[in-house]
């Protein structure tokens, strides 16, 4: 149970930073945002009147804290399979860690932007464009 509940922090913590996102840059006519995640689309980089506010789209989030989730909980077990107890102090010290960053930003993101709540991005239309709209996806890789 640990092993699962320290996965599920970190993967919230890793996927709130966007450290390893696809970033989907569309061409408009005007300053648009530019939309975020990986694998799935969760949130905008910024909206138009604050830079500290954005749409946070609870399908891509739920779907990137799973998947991470899972990518978490197969380092944690692939690193508790180790026999050496010197090898078993360092990773246990290292998830506390992370899990403890993990918190520290979860709670930074909750207090300090205005998320406003959206279902799913719409095919990056946004309530605006009825067409699709042409979008540009590069892989970041904490940048």
């Amino acid at each position: 149970m640990k092993k699962i509940l320290a996965s599920l922090c970190i993967a919230v913590g890793f996927t709130l930073t966007n450290c390893v996102s696809y970033k989907y840059v569309c061409k408009t006519d005007e300053r648009w945002p530019d939309f975020l995640g990986f694998p799935f689309v969760q949130s905008t980089d910024r909206s138009w009147i604050f830079s500290m506010s954005g749409d946070l789209f609870i399908k891509g989030f739920i779907g990137n804290i799973l998947f991470w989730g899972l990518f978490f909980y197969g380092v944690i077990y692939l690193l508790g399979i180790a026999k050496h107890k010197v090898c078993k102090i360092i990773s246990k010290s290292v998830i506390t860690i992370f899990c403890i960053f993990s918190l520290v930003f979860i709670y930074f993101e909750i207090t300090v932007f205005d998320w406003r709540l959206e279902w799913d991005h719409d095919n990056f239309k946004m309530n605006y464009y009825i067409q699709d709209l042409d979008c540009e996806k590069t892989f970041k890789f904490f940048e």
